[in-house]
Formats: structure tokens, sequence, C-alpha cells
């Protein structure tokens, strides 16, 4: 009972600064002060996202692992990915300009966490026979620790990419919106941009690689090509194919903006579009 307490408090307190942090981002864009590099605006909203972050791990850590096990249900890993995502976030918002990104980031959150606890609370595991192998091997460790890593990287950059979409659109028109005026120079978004999706794509072939080579201790089974299997190649490919293209032909603009977006869907289906059928199926 007081664990259940203790638990809604937890994910109450994360929603409400959340909220709160995206209403002082919002404020902050909206104001004269939106072109300041630094803004007691913006501070406060993102101290508030820090508090947000640290409630939300906490709610993970207590909702995600249960009875010394990690619960790979749907819910639990939306919780535990959107706490992560914030995590980076705000970490890299300490010396990347990309604080003004928590006006979409926190609000993301928040409906991830509202998703989480509208979906149901279902406890699925990693079982095998073999306790040799499993979700609490060192190769299992790796595998999850990086391919969340991956995601949320890549999550972020998809984010990042929008809004460069959204800044280059507006300096064509030669709109002066305040929120444009809040962003960092259209070639300073372009190369965080580029610098996310390095990283990420980087992350994501240890992602795969591990998969293949260490599957039978991580699944206790050896390696077979499923949808998200499929799904996620498929995305590695897209990023690939945009960072040759970035090498060789500098690709930029509109067209790195799509194929990232459509890497990114890739992956979003590869975990939780195939998890959302199968859940919703076993339910029925």
């Amino acid at each position: 009972m007081l664990m259940t307490v203790f638990m809604t408090a937890l994910l109450i307190s994360a929603i409400g600064l959340y909220t709160g942090a995206s209403a002082f981002i919002a404020k902050y864009l909206r104001s004269p002060e939106a072109s300041s590099r630094s803004s007691k605006t913006i501070n406060l909203g993102f101290s508030l996202g820090w508090g947000a972050t640290l409630a939300h791990l906490t709610f993970a850590y207590y909702f995600c692992f249960q009875h010394q096990t990690m619960n790979f249900s749907l819910g639990s890993m939306t919780v535990l990915i959107s706490g992560l995502l914030s995590l980076i976030f705000v970490l890299g918002g300490l010396n990347l300009p990309i604080r003004r990104l928590g006006i979409i980031v926190f609000p993301l959150v928040v409906v991830c966490l509202l998703f989480s606890q509208l979906w149901g609370k279902d406890v699925s595991t990693l079982t095998t026979s073999d306790t040799s192998v499993g979700p609490h091997s060192p190769a299992a460790s790796f595998h999850i620790v990086i391919s969340i890593l991956a995601y949320c990287l890549l999550a972020i950059a998809a984010i990042q990419s929008m809004l460069y979409q959204y800044q280059e659109r507006q300096i064509k028109q030669r709109a002066t919106p305040a929120m444009l005026m809040a962003l960092p120079p259209l070639l300073t978004m372009e190369q965080l941009l580029f610098r996310l999706i390095w990283t990420g794509f980087i992350l994501l072939t240890f992602t795969l690689l591990s998969g293949v080579v260490f599957s039978h201790e991580i699944f206790g089974k050896p390696f077979e090509f499923k949808h998200h299997t499929i799904l996620a190649s498929l995305s590695w490919l897209v990023f690939a194919i945009l960072l040759i293209k970035r090498v060789t032909q500098g690709l930029r603009g509109s067209q790195a903006v799509y194929w990232t977006i459509g890497g990114f869907v890739l992956i979003q289906l590869g975990y939780f579009g195939t998890k959302i059928v199968s859940e919703s199926l076993a339910v029925q």
C-alpha cells in the first residue's frame, strides 16, 4: 500500500514538473528575451526538467524492475525509455544548445508516462531454461543498454531535425517569430543534428551486431529474423545511406530531415509497433 502511494506520488510529481518545465520554456520562446543565450526563465524551466527526470527515473526503477527481474512489457519499456530520453536530453543541455528542444521533449515524455498507465501493467520477462543466459547475462545487459541509448539519441535527432526544418522554412520565408530567434544558427543546428545521428548510428550498429552474435546468451536461442529485426535493419540502412550521402554529396536541408525521420519511424515501428500488435493480440 505504501509503495503504491509512493509510486503514485513520483508519477504525479514527474508529470507536474515536466508540465511546469514545458510552460517556462514556452514562456521563454514567446518573450523578447528569446534571442538571449541565457535566461532565468529557460534556466528555471530546465531545472524543473531535471527534477522531473529524477522523479521519472525513480518511478521507472520501481515500475520496470520487479522481483529482481526486468519487465519488458510495452508500458514498462515506455516508462524506462522515455525516462532515459529525458536524462540524455538534460545532460546534453548542460553543454549543447538544445535546451529549447524541451518544448517538444518534455510534453512527449508526459504523453509516454500517461500512455504507460493507460495501456496496462502487464509483466513480460525474458525467461530461458538455462540459468547462465538471459536478461542478467553481461551480453544481455550490454545489448539492452546500447539499444536504449541508440533509440534515445536517434529520437532526439528526429526532434532536432523537425526544428531544423522549421527554422529553415522560416528563414526562407524571411519570417522572424520569437521561436526562430531563440534557436541557434542554422549551421549549428545542422552540425548538432549530424553529431546526434552519427552517435546514434554507431550505437545502433553495435545493437544489431550484439543481437546477432550474442543471441543465445541474450534470448537462449539462435538468432532469427523477425519483424523487429527486419525493421531495425532497414532503419540502419536508411541512416547509413544518409551518412554516406552526407559525406560524399554534402546532403543537408529537407532531404536530410526526411531521411532522419524515416529512419527513426522504422525503429519506432520495429519495437513499439510490434509490441503494440503482439500485446493487443495477447489480450484478445
